[in-house]
């Protein structure tokens, strides 16, 4: 298999899924309406054509003097926790390993930055802290973005290292062992790209179908908190009866929820014969994150302490 075969492909394919992934993330901190589930489904696809490159690059100096394998390289990035590891393994000794290659074939245009490896390697340890922290303040929100740029850049330059690497390689050496004679890009395009699309179907079917007000209280007081419901006829910012009308809303109750006797959070629901659009006109009058499920519109959740407003619903429930 030639050593190049397919790496222009998929760094492009990376490089496009990554970098919408960070257009989506800055529209979202520009709006205050980010859609994490939608970048979620990016960021991992993107990541799988990253891993692919890496199979790719270890398949270019057949496994190297480690001998190891480039599926093996590709698949244990995977493993949740262990790959925290594993990427220093699989980015570092890669520039390592094809280093000495290129040294042992007198082949000087075959050598990689070894810092590039370690650098994406640290940033992807430190991008599993700060996605955890993003719902926190909108601060972290703003780092995680920044790093996650930064990460962009430098696995954009170490995949362009790997293909001026295995072009040269290719230049002096047989064809690569270690990979079969074909490997489709497109077909492989295909398979992560629809298993994103499924994947974020799935996410979404599966939280809002389960979202009721029965469910919130049912969740809540199993975890000690209690509920109230509460009429709410003069909320701010959707005042006009004609937009009420046009969206066919004809209730908005505020579900409070305690602990004890002091109030900690809520989320306000709009009920009544609800449009194809009303999802979008209650989003668009009160600037507020919304979820839809039948007749029901979940709207400008929020938590006193520490104070956050307009929050997901999913995070909102998921953070009792």
């Amino acid at each position: 298999m030639k050593r190049t075969h397919g790496l222009i492909s998929l760094a492009v394919l990376h490089h496009v899924t990554d970098g919408f992934a960070l257009l989506v993330m800055l529209a979202g901190l520009l709006n205050s309406n980010s859609n994490l589930k939608l970048i979620f489904v990016l960021q991992v696809c993107a990541f799988g054509f990253f891993s692919l490159i890496i199979r790719r690059g270890w398949a270019s100096i057949d496994g190297g003097a480690e001998n190891l394998s480039p599926a093996k390289a590709q698949g244990f990035l995977w493993i949740p926790f262990f790959n925290l590891y594993w990427v220093f393994r699989a980015l570092v000794s890669l520039a390592t390993q094809t280093n000495a290659k290129a040294d042992a074939e007198q082949n000087p245009d075959g050598r990689m930055t070894r810092g590039f490896g370690l650098v994406i390697a640290v940033l992807c340890c430190v991008l599993t802290l700060t996605s955890l922290l993003t719902d926190q303040h909108a601060f972290f929100a703003w780092i995680d973005f920044i790093i996650y740029a930064t990460y962009y850049g430098f696995a954009v330059t170490y995949i362009w290292q790997i293909r001026r690497s295995a072009e040269a390689f290719e230049a002096r050496s047989a064809p690569a062992l270690r990979e079969p004679t074909k490997m489709p890009t497109v077909g492989v395009a295909g398979i992560i790209y629809g298993s994103g699309l499924v994947a974020l179907l799935i996410l979404n079917l599966n939280f809002n179908f389960w979202v009721t007000p029965e469910v919130i209280d049912q969740r809540l007081k199993s975890k000690g908190y209690t509920t109230r419901v509460s009429d709410r006829t003069g909320l701010s910012g959707f005042i006009d009866r004609a937009v009420l009308k046009e969206a066919g809303i004809i209730e908005i109750n505020e579900i409070r929820v305690y602990r004890g006797d002091e109030r900690v959070a809520g989320v306000f629901v709009a009920t009544g014969n609800l449009s194809a659009n009303s999802e979008q006109l209650v989003a668009a009058r009160l600037a507020t994150r919304t979820l839809r499920n039948g007749d029901k519109i979940f709207f400008k959740a929020y938590i006193r302490e520490p104070e956050q407003e307009n929050m997901d619903i999913n995070q909102w429930l998921s953070s009792f």
